[in-house]
């Protein structure tokens, strides 16, 4: 579990996420739904591993406007039609310092010729802080990424839900 981010990484997440905010932002978006509200979770997330490839931060922008922290729990398995599966942990972190915690699903397929992988994830919130507080449900991400080169790309969408309050 992802727990404990020390103040330099959070200034580091929060320092990345300000400076990659500033050139693409997306309002916040929120309905209510047959005693729910729901909010969008539509945007990019520009990712950047640590030297073990199994690790690393990312810069977000859209509705979850902030960074994140990451960390593969386990190996990637190969399926019988050549799909990679692995786990994954995620504590995003917001502007106004609001927190998702997520479990994640993640897939990819090795680009034949290159370090590349295309691939998703299914990130299912597991705990929430702040304006996310009683917030569950999952969203997905597809895109393109390289564990050898430390980076990544990737489109995030869906909707997140919490009961009204009555």
């Amino acid at each position: 579990m992802m727990t404990g981010l020390t103040n330099a990484v959070r200034t580091a997440l929060l320092g990345a996420a300000i400076c990659l905010s500033a050139v693409a932002t997306a309002a916040e978006k929120s309905s209510t739904t047959e005693g729910q509200v729901c909010r969008s979770m539509g945007g990019l997330g520009n990712y950047n591993y640590a030297k073990d490839g199994r690790s690393g931060v990312a810069a977000m922008a859209g509705d979850i406007a902030g960074g994140v922290g990451f960390r593969q729990v386990g190996d990637f398995v190969e399926r019988d039609n050549g799909i990679l599966e692995g786990r994954f942990e995620h504590m995003f972190v917001t502007l106004d310092g609001s927190t998702i915690r997520t479990e994640d699903k993640s897939w990819a397929i090795p680009v034949e010729g290159t370090d590349y992988l295309a691939g998703g994830a299914a990130y299912t919130v597991v705990e929430a802080t702040g304006t996310y507080e009683g917030f569950t449900g999952t969203f997905h991400s597809w895109g393109t990424f390289s564990p050898k080169k430390g980076k990544a790309v990737l489109r995030y969408e869906g909707q997140i839900c919490r009961k009204d309050a009555p």
